[in-house]
């Protein structure tokens, strides 16, 4: 599970929201933005929003679990810059926690355990 926690501005100048979707890449080499939903009305997430007191901003809490096939993005309007986007996690590079990637090398060696060229290579690699 991936933790996000983002504010958003969603009225006035320079507003933003958050978005799920993914990048296609059109026949010219433009990567293009394909919404799907937004996060709250999207079933697989978990989300919790707080608005301040004022309602101008929101705060945002947005649980991911590890096989979410949809990027997350922050979308950011204004009048220079009409559509920005701000990749806040994506299925295919987000960087894996310290404790996780813990836990997969120590799976690895219970696997290799009766093989030992397989756990000298491990040592060696990792």
């Amino acid at each position: 599970m991936h933790r996000i926690e983002v504010t958003t501005k969603p009225n006035g100048a320079g507003r933003n929201w958050l978005e799920v979707g993914h990048f296609e890449t059109d026949a010219l080499g433009r990567k293009q933005w394909m919404k799907k939903n937004v996060p709250h009305q999207e079933s697989k997430l978990t989300v919790d929003r707080q608005y301040s007191a004022r309602g101008e901003t929101i705060d945002w809490i947005v649980i991911i679990p590890d096989n979410y096939p949809f990027a997350l993005v922050k979308v950011n309007y204004d009048r220079l810059n009409p559509k920005e986007f701000e990749v806040l996690w994506d299925p295919d590079g987000i960087p894996q926690s310290d404790t996780a990637r813990e836990e997969k090398i120590k799976r690895i060696y219970e696997l290799a355990a009766g093989n030992d060229e397989l756990t000298e290579l491990l040592r060696e690699i990792l």
